[in-house]
């Protein structure tokens, strides 16, 4: 399942690789509050996560994200797997991955600091808190922050 936000002018895209619904919606609307997001794709499991970074199957004119959420538990391929594939493809390796999960275990908080994953956060618990994570990301990442280009 896809799901995509866009708004018009010029702006960066962000994927959402998320498998939980409860959680799409939060994110989505946290966004679309800020000032300097154009798009927020949600692709919901590993195999369409492979499709949309790849452009392949129904993804072939997908534009490539400036940044990236992932998720760790989703259906088919894991986020860890999906995070090795990115940061192991030269196109894609420089494209920032913020991990989005609710677990804080010290092992998977290492596993994906070893497959140079961008940053790790804990989902936040309710709209207001999304809100929040979502301003601060566009502050950091989207105002403060030079993101490589995507030629």
């Amino acid at each position: 399942m896809v799901e995509e936000s866009s708004r018009e002018g010029e702006g960066y895209n962000i994927l959402l690789i998320e498998s939980d619904p409860d959680s799409v919606s939060p994110f989505i609307d946290s966004f679309e509050t800020t000032e300097v997001t154009n798009r927020v794709t949600t692709v919901s499991s590993g195999d369409e996560a492979f499709n949309f970074i790849n452009q392949r199957d129904d993804y072939e004119d997908a534009s490539r994200p400036d940044l990236v959420f992932l998720d760790l538990h989703l259906p088919s391929t894991d986020g860890l797997k999906i995070l090795a594939e990115i940061k192991n493809h030269t196109e894609l390796k420089r494209i920032p991955v913020i991990v989005l999960t609710r677990s804080d275990e010290a092992e998977e908080v290492a596993q994906t600091y070893d497959l140079h994953a961008n940053a790790y956060v804990q989902k936040p618990e309710s709209p207001e808190r999304f809100e929040r994570l979502a301003q601060a990301i566009e502050d950091f990442w989207l105002d403060h922050v030079v993101l490589p280009s995507k030629k």
